[in-house]
């Protein structure tokens, strides 16, 4: 949300488009306190700590929908997996939530048997369909580390201790 400055705001009631905003601007130099917060800087990640110089060392996902329409065959769910190194993005197409641990084990077979190289680390949020026991056991089975994030917050990252 925003507001106009200060001094479009004098303006509109001067065309009397609004109604009585002067007497709630005290000065000029008026301090709006959401204004100097939305204008915050954010931390940024350490560029060398997350990135990777080989494909499928660090795997992102994130399970995505519903989508407002379903597809022809009547998905309304996706899973996307992007590959730190390269940015290669990969999609899956999932009718219910409940699909994205056989949806992840259709992408690791296919892109290790293609590279020849096995997925060192997956780095999911820390949504349901990324906890459950069945995907704990699988990813320990296959030698994958995982490291969990915020949804929507990537600056805080919870990395996850086996």
């Amino acid at each position: 949300m925003g507001h106009l400055s200060f001094s479009q705001i004098r303006k509109a009631c001067r065309v009397k488009e609004v109604h009585d905003l002067l007497d709630m601007i005290i000065t000029e130099n008026t301090i709006c306190k959401p204004c100097q917060f939305d204008k915050k800087t954010r931390l940024q990640l350490n560029a060398k700590e997350g990135s990777k110089s080989k494909p499928l060392e660090l795997i992102h996902t994130n399970l995505c929908g519903s989508t407002r329409k379903k597809s022809p065959r009547g998905e309304q769910y996706y899973i996307l997996f992007t590959d730190d190194f390269s940015r290669m993005c990969w999609i899956g197409l999932l009718k219910h939530k409940d699909e994205a641990f056989e949806k992840f084990k259709v992408f690791i077979a296919l892109v290790e048997n293609e590279l020849d190289l096995k997925i060192k680390c997956l780095r999911p949020n820390m949504g349901g369909e990324f906890i459950s026991n069945d995907f704990f056991e699988f990813c320990e089975q296959h030698g994958i580390k995982r490291q969990f994030f915020v949804a929507i917050t990537p600056q805080k990252m919870v990395w996850w201790k086996e």
